[in-house]
């Protein structure tokens, strides 16, 4: 499985290969691409593009092994086998298949089929020096050519019955005819000594043979004729017990055969039903919509009336209920059902990741998140150390993780269910939603949109990509009105509450889009009607407002998250009162969720003096709540808001107490706090370890390390600074605070005075807006 030295590509060489295939993704541009990736160590991005590559070109092997090595590359040997089956379905003969099988199944404990793919790989290539090598390796002998068959006599053929005795040994006696076919040999697995006996066979091995016949028992005959000589009779007469027991045998044993053949029939029938069911219920379960849960629920219902007892009929149905509950407002009667099924299926043995995934989300919409967490946290663990890692069970962990505010967390094993299935829309959902809170927009955007890649207007990222959009300072109003659009006019319709929420997304643009009015031109103001549906008169707007929201309220009462967005449009028309009493309504619906307590304290510190009262409701909801980073870090921050370092200071070391988590954002915080008192040495270690935790979010690197840059330049440290500025600049080139602090680092050198107003010009130009505007704007000679 070597593969050829690659260099590392600079970004501008991985720019053109991401251009080159997204201009034509059916070219051969995603091989480049992909092993690009791989060598960056970017497995996402890489099995994204092979797929794309296997989807392209259906009958290449290359696709699918390329896509084997990124699995074999994460140590998923598994996986990676079965792409390369799949290779080899396309292209039996290819010879790098063959050996990457034959590796992957000796690794994996098959030795005799893993030695038979090499020997074929070598066959199909003897002069390969890979395969060669390959074949010392795993200590597989190189066949020698067989020496010529000597003309034999004629010899007479052995009797069938001994030919075939070992054979006709293998079948039960009882067995109906369809049993007694020789079972086929296993696809890549070879027999030495079948192979030898055909490379010396004589012609009169070709030669057809009886039919294998079933063993038979024999009866004798009931009447005996008295005038025929002893001499010539078989057998004694026999006594009129044994004639009777023969006319029972002879009555019984094939109605027994045809029973127990009816039998089999039966259950074999039922399998096949049972199976095909379940295959059903599976499929829908990964669309995640609110018709396909209804769907995985029709055919789980269906599985139970094959077998009432199977656990993964029942878990599914948990599972799905769970959701249909939890996320769709399906009421008391999907919880009902959740529980029913989750109880029913406890009672079997066997290990479902269904059921185990329903038993904890049952357990978090019933308001113990904390329990559910503890439990799921161990079960994972558990699975994992039996080599038993579940996509789903990462991504149920996920989901919970990141509504009890635990978002680096929650990151982490949303990646982890990614990682195991790249595939899975709701993860990328999942992503998107954490990266929105982490505050990572473009990666949340990107997240998103993979998962309406893999799911053509996949609901709920939809939303979130919607939602995201209309919390940017600048948003594209036309994207997310379309995307509300969509919702608003699928069929089949998403749930009542995934409607409901598009319509105070609804309600949230038309404000939005009322604000921003009154600076447009009257052609601009046009425009954007067309564009959003939304009347450029404000009165009218205020209807539809009204209008949406009332809507909403209407088809999901129960829902907090309507009360959390309604919130929102309230602080962007900067009504900041009414907004917290909408957001604490939420929070009074459902206080477990750490989001909500987010909002309000994002709320309240929106309002001048605001600080106080927002450090006193995270005070409230930490109590309530436990410990919740994200809670913690913005205590933090109101702290500091108030100018009270100590007390924030406590609150991000409390944030970071625990070695094994990482908690950046603290770490930044601290990292600033203690810059501006000049303690360098406590800066320098708190901003380092934010660079390093912060990985994965180019923004935010560039973030820690301009920080950083700050430390070194107060230190008097130029050439170090100069350093990390360029680092910064290098993670995000987007970064435009790094600019400016790089410009103003340089202006104390007059030989530096050209790029000093490049670097600050570009600081002006990225943000017409920003904080450092009048000082970059002198610096860049303006």
């Amino acid at each position: 499985m070597s593969t050829s030295p690659s260099k590392t590509l600079s970004p501008t060489e991985l720019a053109k290969l991401e251009h080159s295939f997204a201009s034509d993704p059916s070219s051969d541009a995603y091989k480049p691409l992909a092993e690009a990736y791989l060598d960056l160590g970017r497995f996402m991005e890489a099995m994204v593009v092979c797929k794309k590559g296997v989807k392209a070109h259906p009958t290449a092997a290359d696709p699918r092994l390329l896509l084997a090595r990124v699995y074999a590359a994460q140590n998923k040997d598994k996986k990676a086998l079965e792409e390369v089956m799949g290779a080899l379905q396309v292209q039996p003969e290819d010879k790098a298949a063959l050996r990457m099988a034959g590796v992957l199944q000796i690794k994996g404990g098959e030795a005799d089929t893993g030695r038979g793919n090499l020997l074929k790989a070598y066959q199909a290539d003897p002069g390969d020096p890979e395969t060669v090598t390959l074949l010392q390796q795993y200590k597989v002998e190189i066949p020698r050519p067989a020496a010529p068959t000597p003309v034999l006599a004629p010899v007479a053929a052995p009797p069938p019955a001994a030919a075939e005795a070992p054979a006709a040994a293998t079948v039960p006696v009882t067995a109906p005819p369809a049993a007694t076919e020789a079972p086929a040999a296993p696809v890549g697995r070879i027999n030495a000594p079948s192979q030898q006996a055909a490379r010396t066979a004589r012609p009169s091995d070709s030669a057809p043979r009886p039919a294998q016949r079933r063993p038979q028992v024999v009866v004798e005959e009931v009447e005996d004729d008295d005038d025929e000589p002893a001499s010539r009779r078989k057998n004694p007469p026999k006594s009129n017990g044994s004639k009777m027991l023969s006319m029972v045998l002879l009555i019984l044993i094939p109605l027994f055969a045809g029973g127990y053949g009816f039998y089999s029939a039966q259950a074999k029938k039922r399998g096949r039903e049972l199976k095909k069911n379940l295959d059903v219920a599976t499929e829908q379960l990964k669309h995640d919509s609110f018709a396909s849960y209804k769907k995985a629920c029709e055919a789980a219902d269906l599985a139970l009336e094959v077998d009432a007892d199977s656990t993964a009929a029942h878990g599914y149905l948990a599972y799905a209920y769970a959701i249909r509950w939890g996320e769709h407002g399906g009421g008391d009667d999907a919880r009902r059902q959740a529980e029913e099924h989750l109880a029913a299926a406890q009672k079997g043995k066997e290990l479902s990741s269904h059921l185990i995934a329903a038993q904890a989300l049952i357990k978090t919409y019933s308001g113990d998140g904390k329990g559910a967490l503890a439990s799921l946290e161990t079960q994972v663990k558990e699975l994992n150390d039996q080599n038993k890692a579940s996509s789903l069970l990462y991504l149920t962990l996920g989901l919970i993780q990141m509504n009890a505010g635990d978002l680096e967390r929650a990151r982490d094993s949303l990646e982890r269910a990614q990682a195991l299935a790249p595939d899975d829309p709701r993860v990328y959902a999942g992503l998107g939603a954490v990266y929105r809170r982490l505050g990572q927009d473009n990666t949340a955007w990107k997240n998103y949109d993979f998962a309406l890649r893999y799911e053509k207007d996949h609901p709920e990222s939809l939303l979130g990509r919607s939602l995201l959009m209309l919390e940017q300072d600048a948003p594209n109003y036309a994207v997310a009105s379309r995307d509300i659009k969509k919702l608003l006019e699928a069929e089949p319709p998403p749930s009542p509450r995934q409607l409901a929420t598009a319509q105070l997304a609804r309600s949230l643009l038309i404000a939005r889009v009322a604000l921003a009015m009154p600076s447009l031109k009257p052609d601009q103001q046009q425009l954007l009607t067309e564009a959003t549906g939304v009347p450029a008169d404000p009165v009218k707007a205020k209807q539809e407002v009204t209008k949406a929201e009332e809507t909403g309220f209407a088809l999901d009462k129960q829902n907090p998250e309507l009360n959390l967005i309604k919130g929102r449009r309230l602080l962007a028309e900067g009504n900041f009162d009414a907004a917290a009493e909408e957001i604490r309504k939420a929070i009074r619906a459902d206080g477990s969720r750490a989001q909500f307590h987010v909002e309000l304290a994002k709320a309240l510190m929106g309002k001048p003096g605001g600080e106080k009262e927002a450090s006193e409701a995270l005070v409230t909801a930490l109590k309530t709540m436990g410990d919740s980073p994200k809670l913690v870090v913005m205590l933090g921050n109101a702290y500091r808001r108030q100018n009270k370092l100590e007390d924030a200071l406590t609150q991000y070391q409390r944030a970071v107490k625990d070695p094994k988590a990482k908690n950046p954002e603290a770490r930044l915080a601290m990292g600033g706090i203690y810059r501006d008192r000049s303690e360098w040495d406590k800066a320098k270690e708190q901003l380092e370890k934010a660079s390093q935790e912060f990985f994965g979010q180019p923004d935010r690197v560039a973030n820690a390390l301009t920080e950083l840059g700050r430390v070194y330049q107060g230190k008097g440290d130029a050439a170090k600074a100069d350093e990390t500025y360029q680092r910064a600049l290098q993670a995000d080139e987007n970064y435009s605070a790094a600019y400016y602090f790089y410009a103003q680092l340089l202006s104390k050198d007059a030989k530096q005075s050209g790029k000093v107003k490049t670097l600050a010009a570009e600081y002006v130009r990225r943000e017409p807006k920003g904080e450092y505007l009048a000082d970059a704007q002198r610096l860049a000679g303006n």
